[in-house]
This record gives structure tokens, sequence and C-alpha cells, in this order.
């Protein structure tokens, strides 16, 4: 009677819902009711979409070829304004650093305005000071000057100091005097090393201009030198046409080499431009070659190997898709003003290989619609297709298109405008496969049904067509992926297996992820058979003894008044161990010095600036001249800017360059010197610039904003992935194999010996979006099918997963070539997206199928179970009318309806 009672009550009060019978359970099935209504509706109206926009297309296929490629050869124009942009600060430098208005007062107040050849000569366990050496080495200085180059020879282009053209050499200390070189002994040479530490010339260091194995005697004297470097320096022209060709003449000497002189490597200011930029444009001749390798898989995967059904035109017009977003992507980025720089060449080759995936998708899903599906006419079919294959590809586009899109939010702009070209280009390649090329497949269609050939489609076959062994109806993959590959994967041994494997795997990765160092240099960006190369790593060899090369440079300064000043910076810069010692090369200390002793008494800042005035004219004080900067020309003159030079200790890495610099800021920061007023000026009225820290400031920025980037692209991934799956499980699922994904491609780098650059943080904050792409579309068929776990994940593997293997294979093949590739842009390219490549289809073909057997969700509701309205009831019947569905379609009852409004809107 109790029992009676209290089961009467209970469904008395479950219509009102009372407070006593919301228990735990029930309000988790409840929310749980709620998330299932919820993410199908979601699916429901992206389907419903999706078939009206195939269904449009389907019906006039041809319109929407021309109309959009009209609308894409608009986007094109913008290319009209077109440039190409090479400079430094532009690309790799944040715009809210410091160092930007420092580098625009600098070029204003000191403009650098020259141009320069750099020989390093080197005797391998062979001396530099000997009258043989000296003398091939005068035989080079000699030879630049008889070079002519459009009438002008080296004399008419040089930068001169003291009337004299400025070549640091050696041959300096000679003050250049053949006579008296020719005719040195080796006593001579010690002697004179030994009198002259300090070049009267120039100023520099002598010892700073020996490298290698450097031998002393007991009195510190240097008597042994393996190497030295020899430096041109010329005045930028206008039209830098006679200096280039300057440049060229002694490249070509250098690598010629000259007797007495065992090797020579140079190094020349068009020299980058030559050997770094060159041999990326050099190698976008690989992308044609991608392009025929890409076409040629996709004309033999999606088509029958007969007459009728192979798929050559369809093939063209995905090619076509692929090239028209490229060109919106260059045409609007260039429209927008965004920045073109070299490593934009790498983005073809991105567009390639993502495009060509989602083509695979839709094809697999139009082989695969059921037999009722292919019944369908063409409008309908090609609707069907899309609603079936659009919210899969819309996953994988608009998450590429929202990492991307982060990476564009980044301090560096090189790799903002790279994520802003790929974000644009993406897009566009998502409309145009879910446009242009699904018309393509119904008018393919169209041609098979009137049985067309498939590449002369004036001629008609014979019916019935007779097809070869060859062209079978069946799918070779699908046979692999839903008679072998799926039920071994899936048989519980190989399940436990491929789990300890992968976290093995996952657990190695980040083992060696944490050991990846930041890195930046951009002269690894030479080609390793270049002559710039070569250059580079001997001066690295011989002369590793010197860090960066630096000045301090200071406005309109009272000097007069900020003498003590100056002096405690100077002797805290020397004393620095930042700063090699006895690097720093002063005109104020030579300036005091000469005061000193000449016993000149400085009253007033009037008599401060005259004295200064002619010290620079003096014998001695005249290589000072170019460091200090007059009002004037006579007398009376203030001093409106000037600098002093010095050479940072070497540094381990570039992370300490990094330190170095800031240090040196530190020291000058502190000085008690004033500050500049004004926008668009530097802080400090003094301050260390160099061009060498436009790289410092990019990897002072660059780790943060890597992690930035990454923890962004995920977060957004795993949103998108959310809303689009439309359910939060699987969607974790996925962001978890994404997440194994990069610990295993970061891993890889680490033992590739691959650092953290510009570069590699572009394709890694890129991999985020394209590692989703092989677990996301075998995460959304799992939830369209019903079944058990089991036989849902083998339909999965057999629905889609022939479709994920030749996108991935497609986008390995579009990139191959660069394997070999002398760039080394281009080569990190292939190696980060080979990895992005093979670790995502095993987490997306090998481990998520796994982890869907065992711990999947439960599949969309049938799309005519949604609601139409937005209130949905989240009650307890609600659970109990969850029906399921093969795949989560578009009804027929639902197609009609759809038709009919189609057939209405025409009329």
């Amino acid at each position: 009677m109790s029992n009676s009672l209290s089961t009467n009550t209970k469904t008395t009060n479950m219509g009102n819902k009372s407070t006593e019978e919301m228990t735990p359970e029930k309000n988790k099935r409840m929310c749980n009711a709620c998330m299932n209504k919820i993410s199908s509706f979601i699916i429901w109206s992206l389907e419903t979409v999706f078939f009206k926009v195939g269904l449009f297309i389907g019906t006039y296929p041809l319109l929407t070829i021309i109309t959009c490629s009209l609308m894409c050869g608009l986007c094109g124009i913008g290319m009209k304004t077109f440039h190409e942009s090479q400079e430094q600060e532009k690309l790799w430098v944040p715009q809210s650093s410091r160092l930007i208005n420092e580098k625009i007062w600098v070029d204003k107040m000191f403009p650098q305005d020259t141009r320069f050849v750099s020989f390093l000569t080197v005797q391998p366990e062979g001396n530099i000071l000997t009258p043989e050496f000296l003398n091939a080495l005068m035989d080079y200085y000699l030879q630049s000057f008889k070079f002519s180059c459009r009438n002008q020879s080296f004399s008419d282009l040089c930068l001169r100091v003291n009337s004299k053209c400025y070549v640091s050499s050696l041959l300096e200390i000679w003050n250049y005097d053949a006579d008296v070189i020719r005719n040195l002994t080796e006593t001579d040479i010690k002697l004179k090393l030994w009198s002259t530490p300090v070049s009267p010339v120039t100023g520099t260091n002598v010892q700073t201009l020996l490298g290698g194995k450097i031998k002393m005697d007991s009195n510190g004297n240097v008597v042994f030198a393996e190497a030295t470097e020899i430096l041109w320096i010329m005045e930028k022209q206008e039209d830098t046409s006679t200096a280039l060709d300057f440049e060229k003449a002694m490249i070509d000497m250098a690598l010629k080499g000259i007797h007495g002189i065992n090797k020579t490597y140079v190094y020349a200011t068009r020299s980058f431009d030559d050997e770094g930029y060159g041999v990326i444009n050099q190698d976008i001749k690989l992308l044609a070659m991608g392009f025929i390798i890409v076409f040629a898989f996709v004309l033999l995967s999606l088509g029958k190997f007969d007459l009728l059904r192979q798929k050559v035109y369809v093939s063209i017009v995905g090619m076509y898709c692929i090239g028209l977003a490229i060109l919106v992507s260059y045409g609007l980025s260039t429209a927008l003003d965004v920045i073109y720089n070299p490593i934009l060449s790498m983005l073809p080759f991105l567009l390639l290989g993502v495009g060509v995936d989602d083509m695979f998708v839709i094809m697999e899903t139009w082989k695969n619609l059921s037999p009722e599906e292919q019944k369908l006419d063409i409008p309908h079919k090609l609707g069907v297709t899309l609603s079936h294959a659009g919210v899969s590809v819309t996953v994988t586009s608009v998450t590429d298109i929202i990492a991307f899109g982060i990476g564009a939010s980044t301090a560096i702009p090189a790799l903002s405008s790279f994520c802003i070209y790929a974000s644009i280009g993406i897009l566009a390649l998502f409309l145009l496969v879910a446009t242009v090329f699904a018309s393509s497949l119904a008018l393919d269609e169209r041609r098979l049904q009137s049985g067309r050939d498939a590449c002369l489609c004036c001629y008609k076959h014979k019916q019935p067509y007779t097809f070869n062994k060859c062209s079978s109806d069946k799918s070779f993959l699908q046979i692999v992926f839903a008679n072998y590959y799926g039920p071994f994967l899936l048989k519980l041994p190989v399940k436990v297996l491929v789990i300890v494997f992968t976290l093995a795997m996952a657990g190695l990765g980040i083992w060696r992820a944490i050991h990846l160092r930041q890195d930046f240099d951009l002269t690894n960006y030479l080609p390793s058979d270049s002559y710039a190369y070569a250059y580079d790593h001997i001066k690295k060899e011989y002369f590793d003894r010197q860090g960066m090369e630096t000045s301090v440079y200071c406005g309109g300064l009272n000097y007069f008044r900020m003498q003590d000043v100056l002096q405690n910076m100077l002797e805290r810069i020397s004393n620095s161990s930042y700063i090699q010692t006895g690097s720093v090369n002063s005109w104020f200390t030579a300036f005091q010095m000469h005061l000193h002793l000449s016993g000149t008494d400085v009253t007033s800042e009037e008599v401060f600036n005259a004295q200064l005035f002619q010290f620079m004219h003096s014998l001695y004080g005249q290589r000072f001249a170019p460091f200090v900067q007059f009002n004037s020309s006579s007398l009376p003159v203030s001093v409106q800017a000037s600098y002093f030079t010095m050479t940072h200790s070497l540094q381990i890495d570039s992370q300490h360059d990094v330190i170095a610099m800031d240090k040196l800021r530190e020291i000058i920061d502190t000085a008690g010197l004033p500050q500049f007023h004004g926008a668009h000026l530097p802080k400090y009225m003094c301050f260390a610039y160099s061009r060498e820290y436009m790289t410092c400031e990019t990897n002072k920025v660059l780790l943060s904003e890597l992690y930035r980037n990454l923890g962004l692209s995920a977060a957004c991934v795993f949103a998108v992935t959310v809303i689009l799956i439309a359910n939060l499980w699987t969607s974790l699922l996925v962001f978890v194999c994404v997440l194994f994904t990069m610990v295993d491609v970061c891993g890889i780098l680490e033992v590739w010996g691959i650092k953290i650059d510009t570069a590699s943080s572009i394709l890694l904050t890129l991999s985020v979006g394209l590692a989703v792409d092989y677990s996301a579309h075998i995460g959304h068929t799992f939830m369209t099918i019903g079944s058990n776990r089991n036989n849902r994940a083998l339909m999965s593997l057999k629905a889609i997963g022939p479709a994920v293997f030749n996108g991935g294979l497609s986008t390995f093949l579009a990139f191959v070539l660069l394997a070999n590739s002398a760039s080394f842009g281009f080569q990190m390219f292939f190696k980060v997206f080979s990895a992005v490549v093979i670790f995502g289809l095993y987490h997306g073909l090998v481990f998520l199928p796994v982890i869907l057997s065992l711990v999947g969700s439960s599949p969309y509701l049938q799309a005519k179970d949604v609601p139409t309205d937005r209130t949905m009831d989240c009650d307890e019947e609600a659970t109990n009318t969850i029906l399921v569905s093969d795949h989560a379609a578009v009804t027929k009852n639902n197609i009609e309806l759809i038709h009919a409004d189609f057939s209405n809107s025409r009329m």
C-alpha cells in the first residue's frame, strides 16, 4: 500500500518537477537531453544550408563556375599594387619595439647609405703575418681599384675618410703604402703590430682584424694568426647598378682566388638577396611540378580506369580552384596593404595540400551515397552530398582559418602577414571547393549519364558501356579499410598496443620538445652550398671571439654639462662583462685625453664645442669626424648628434645576445641622461643601436609569441570543433589527437636539430589547424553512424578513412619536391609538414578509431526528430524519444520540403 502511494506521489509530482524529484542523476539525464537536442539542431541547420547550396549549384553549375571565376578575377585586380618587402625591420621586428623609433632617428642623423664587400682570407695552420701573405693581400687591394663598371671605379664609389677610400684591413697600419708593404720583413711586421695597437686610419683595434689561432710571445705581442678580414665600404647611390656590378666583380675575384692566399671567402651587400631570397624564388618552379604530381594523384584517385568514369575535368577544376584561391589570397591581401615577404612563397604549397583534402572528402561522400540517394536527380544528389560532407569540410576549414587568424595577431609582421594571406586563401578555397568543384561534379554527372567520353566530351560511347577488369566499382582503399585494416585495428590486443604506443610516443615527444632551443639567425636561410653560407660559417669559426658590433648614439646633449655623466657611462660600459674588452671606440674619451694633454681649460659650452670642432679637423682627430655631426661647417657650432662604437662579448646563443643587448640598454638608460620629448623619437637622449639588434628584438618575443599563438589557436580550434561537431566528448577526443600530434611534431623537430625561429614558429602555428583535419573527419563521421561503438568506428574508417588517407598523401605529395630544395625555409617546410601529415594520419586513422570504439559518444539524433522552433524542452521524456539514423542526413521528406521551397523561390 505504501509502495503504491509512493509511486503515485512520484508520478504526480513528476509533472510539476518538484525539488524532491530533481536528483543529480535526473539532472544529468536532462542535461544530456539538452545537449543532444542542441547538437542535433546545429547539425540539422548546417546540413539544411549545405543541401540548399548543393541544390542550387546542381541546377546552375555553369553559372556558378562563371560567377565564382569572375569574382576571383576581380579580387586578383588587387595585385596591381603588388610589392615585395625585404626590409628586416618591417618583417621581423615587432612594431611596438623601441628599436623602430631608434632606427628612424639613426637613419635620419647618420644615414646608413653604405654598401660593402668583405673578404675573409684564411691560411689554415699557416701564419698570415708574413711578407708573402701581406703582398697577396695588397694585390687584392690594388686589384679592387682596377675594376671599372659603367665607367666608374671603386674610387668613384667608395666612402672616404680623411680623403681616402675606406678600406679596413691589416694594411691600414702601413697606410696602404705599396712601396713600404712590398719591402716588409717578418720582423718589420711584428714590430709594427707591437707599436700600433690601434689603426691610425679608422681607429680599429688591430687584434680584432686577426682570426683563427692567435699566438703571442712572452711579452703578450702577437706573432701568429691564421686569418684576417679586408672590408671595402661604398657610399650608396640612387642608381645601385654600378655598385652591384662592382660587388659582383669582387665576388668573382674572391671565388677565383689569388696567388699566395690559400682560401678567400666573400660576402657583399647583394649576397643575401642573391643567395638567400634568390634560391627561394628559384624554387618556385617546384610549385608547377608539385601541381603536376598532385593532379596526377587526384586523377588516379577520383575516377575509374575506363574512358567513361575517369574524372579528368573534375581533377582539372580541382587544380583550378586552388589556383583561384591563390589569386584571391594574393589579390585581397595586397589590396588591404598586407606586406608580402619571401616566406609567403610557401603559401601556394600549403593551399595545394589543404584544398585537395577537402575535395577528397566531397568525392568520397559522393561515391558513398546510399542506393536511394544514388537514384536522385543531379541537383538533389549534389545537395545530399554537400549536406553529408559540408559539416566535415566546414569543421576543418574553419579551424584552419581560426588558427591562421590567431597567428595574424602576432607582433612579428612577417608571421602576421603570412597568417592573413593563409586565412584569406583557406576561406577562398573552402568556398571554391563547395561551389566550383561541386559544380564540376554536377557537370561530370551529366556527361556520365549521357554516355560521353571522359576526355573527348563530344564523343558518345555505345550503350551499354563495357567496363574493363581494372575499372571496378569497389574502391581499393575502402576494401582495405573495411575488410582488413579496420577489423585488425579494432581487435582488443591491437587496441591495447595502440593506446600504449601512443602514450609512449607522446611521452617521448614531450621529453624531446622541452629541449627545443630558440635561435633565430637569418644566415640560416642561405643555401648550404652557397659562397655566402661558407663565409658565415668561416667567420664564426675563425672570428669566434667577437660578439655583435653595436654603437651608442646620443642626440643634442649639452656635452659640456654632461661630461661627468658621459664619462661614468663609458666606464660602466667598458667594464661590463657583456662588452668585449678594449672594443669601445669613443671620440669623447679621445677628446678628453686631448684636452688633458694640451692643458686646455674648458670653461663653457661654447669653448667646449669650439675645441671639439678643431679637434675633429686635426690630424689625430680626423678619424673620429664621422662620429660627430655639427650643426654647421664653421664656428660657432654645436653638436647635433654623435655616437661611440663597441663590440659585445661573444655570447653562447641568441637568447644571451638578447640579455647582452638589454644589459647595455640598462647601463645607458640609468646613466642619468635627459630624455627626448616628442612623438616618433627615441625615449632616451642616448641609446644603444645595431642592425643586429633587429634579430635580438625578434628573439626577445619569439618564444612568448609562439606559446601565445599555439595556446590561442588550440583553444579556438577546440571551441570551433565543439560547435560544428556539436558533441563535447567527441570534440575533446579530437582535440586530444591534435595535442598529441603537436607534441610529437615538436619532439621530432628537436631530434632533427630544428630550432625555434620565425619560420618554424609560422609552421608550428599553422600545424594546429592542419592537425585537426585528419581527426575531425573521423570524429564527425563517427557521430553520424548508428550502431554499437565498435561497428561505428569500423564504418567510419570505411566511409571516410580513404578520403582522410588520400588527403594526407596528397598534402605530402604537394611539397615532397621541397625535400631537395636548397632553401633552408623550404626544407623546414617539408620537415614540419611531413611530421604533421605522418602524426596527424596516425592519430586520426589509428588512435582515434580505437578510442572511439571504447568510449565514443552516442550518435546524432535523426534530423526529423529535431524541433523546428528554438524552444526545446529538456524533460525526461525527451530522452526516451531519441532515434538514431545511419547517417545524420536530410531525410527524403525534408528533401522534398526543401525542394518545394527552392522551386517556389525560383517562381
